[in-house]
């Protein structure tokens, strides 16, 4: 064999085992071809009876839709028809208030003017009352009045039947005076005295011993022109008289101390001279009598 020949059987038992191996890896090759188109057949049946069932699902859902839009249609024209309706509602209710608002504006000048009267009204309620305030005031006042003047009405009559029995007892007295002074008078002239005289005298009888009973105080003691005077708290109010002689004695101890004979006499109080064993005792606060 020549050398050509022998590249030519190598090659050729090349080629032949290269194309067994590629008939070999073919085969192979189209039994998974099988394989994966089986799976995609599988794959394509899934996928078109999904396909399917979603457009069965699609076609529910449109037929659901156009119903859901015809019943909603529908109920957009209630609401255009509900609208309508509130629509004419709405303008028949601003016809109404405007209606009522023109009465109302005429009811508001109504309630002005009561107001306006019912003010009046009240301030003259108001000045009533006052009046009548004043009034019960003044007949509480005149009540007041009335119960103090029937009591002082009762009092002056009391009083007055009380002076009147004082007088008839004092008139009845007087008559009785009158009638022992006739007898002194009688008897002092048998005596040989001068009644007229001793009547006139500034001196007269009841500034000694002969004095009503005047009981008092010693006020004050001073020294007047070198002498003791002193004031004492009666006057002539109490019937002290001008040349009255007051005995002074001390409370306590009831020791005589002086005399006082009134020389200035005055409504409260009076004025004389001191005299007596103990002068310079005398002091405030110590007893003058006209008796005792």
């Amino acid at each position: 064999m020549s050398p050509l020949t022998k590249i030519f059987v190598v090659l050729l038992v090349v080629l032949s085992l290269l194309l067994s191996g590629g008939i070999v890896a073919f085969v192979g090759n189209v039994q998974n071809f099988k394989q994966e188109n089986e799976k995609l057949k599988t794959t394509l049946a899934n996928q078109t009876s999904k396909a399917e069932a979603a457009e069965a699902a699609l076609a529910n859902e449109k037929a659901n839709n156009s119903r859901a839009v015809e019943q909603l249609g529908a109920e957009i024209q209630q609401l255009r028809q509900a609208a309508n309706a509130n629509q004419q509602q709405i303008a028949d209710r601003d016809v109404k208030n405007a209606e009522l608002s023109q009465r109302l504006a005429v009811q508001s000048g109504d309630i002005t003017r009561l107001s306006e009267a019912l003010k009046a009204q009240s301030d003259n309620v108001a000045r009533l009352q006052e009046q009548v305030a004043g009034m019960r005031q003044q007949a509480d006042t005149l009540q007041t009045q009335n119960a103090q003047a029937s009591q002082t009405i009762s009092d002056l009559t009391n009083r007055l039947e009380v002076t009147e029995r004082e007088r008839r007892f004092a008139a009845e007295q007087l008559e009785e005076m009158k009638g022992q002074n006739q007898k002194l008078g009688a008897a002092v002239k048998d005596m040989g005295g001068n009644v007229n005289a001793i009547l006139a005298s500034e001196t007269a009888a009841g500034v000694r011993g002969g004095a009503p009973k005047i009981n008092g105080v010693v006020r004050e003691v001073r020294t007047i022109a070198g002498l003791p005077y002193a004031t004492i708290s009666v006057g002539s109010a109490d019937n002290v008289i001008k040349g009255m002689q007051f005995s002074v004695v001390d409370r306590n101890s009831g020791t005589f101390l002086g005399y006082v004979t009134v020389d200035q006499v005055q409504p409260n109080e009076s004025t004389g001279r001191l005299s007596g064993p103990h002068v310079g005792e005398i002091k405030p606060g110590v007893d003058v009598r006209t008796q005792g």
